[in-house]
């Protein structure tokens, strides 16, 4: 069986929770087989002379310069790098009524419940089967699987979901790309380093995110094992930076458009760049 490794960025806008329904949510992608995609990141901040060569965190603060110059030196320097981008817009309204599709397409049924708890609206996941070692008194490692579930408020494990879905999907997509120049990989592996989710690593969300993806292979959701690593300290994750700067030009297009919604062909990095927008029907 051939193999490779691609390392991941991931990051959102406005954040990975739910609230104004009407509310644009855009989640960002990139991976390399390097990590030129963190040179990547670099090299854009260096051509907008940003300091220590880092993006900024993309907000309402930012001035209108900044963000122009980010859009130009973004498509003047992409195509030198072997990156792929993937990113998926979505309104809350919209991720709201996909959740029981997406759920089915996970092979999730039956393991994701709504509940109430103290007049608020969580989502139950699980039973997932958590695999724990032991040492025994003899020195050797004893393995045993124990029931384990998630409570996550509804909020959060609503878009949890999104991007878990849309996270395999891509795997897919891009692994059916790589084919085509090499028909003889049949398996890829991806390092994926998402920004903190909310709750921080120890948090509920955080951990469902990690079962999710380690169960990934096992129930053939995708063909490599998915391997989740965050920074903690979020200030040298460059491509973060570069996922959080897309996100944000990305919603800021969405916002901009009088009708709410965007052919994304209208905007465009060449080969390297796929971007979904799904709208409410």
């Amino acid at each position: 069986m051939k193999t490779t490794m691609y390392l991941g960025s991931m990051d959102h806008t406005p954040s990975e929770q739910l609230g104004d329904p009407q509310l644009w949510h855009t989640t960002v992608l990139v991976l390399s087989e390097g990590g030129e995609h963190w040179e990547l990141a670099s090299d854009i901040a260096r051509q907008m002379m940003c300091k220590n060569d880092t993006l900024k965190k993309w907000s309402g603060r930012l001035s209108r310069r900044y963000k122009q110059d980010f859009e130009r030196a973004l498509k003047e320097r992409i195509a030198a790098y072997p990156v792929h981008v993937r990113a998926i817009s979505a309104q809350g309204r919209t991720i709201t009524t996909c959740l029981d599709h997406m759920v089915q397409e996970l092979g999730l049924n039956g393991l994701v419940q709504q509940c109430n708890r103290n007049g608020k609206s969580y989502l139950e996941f699980g039973p997932f089967q958590q695999i724990l070692f032991d040492a025994s008194a003899e020195a050797e490692l004893n393995m045993r699987t124990v029931p384990k579930n998630f409570l996550l408020a509804e909020r959060q494990g609503i878009p949890l979901v999104f991007m878990a879905h849309f996270l395999f999907r891509m795997h897919r997509h891009v692994l059916a790309l790589i084919q085509d120049d090499h028909p003889e990989l049949d398996w890829i592996d991806w390092q994926l380093m998402p920004n903190k989710f909310p709750g921080d690593i120890g948090g509920p969300m955080a951990k469902l995110f990690h079962a999710i993806m380690s169960g990934a292979t096992h129930a053939r959701l995708v063909m490599g094992n998915i391997r989740v690593v965050t920074l903690a300290d979020s200030k040298d994750d460059h491509g973060s930076y570069l996922c959080d700067n897309l996100a944000g030009l990305l919603s800021q297009r969405l916002e901009s458009n009088e009708i709410g919604l965007i052919e994304p062909q209208q905007f465009s990095l060449g080969a390297s760049f796929y971007w979904e927008v799904w709208g409410q029907q």
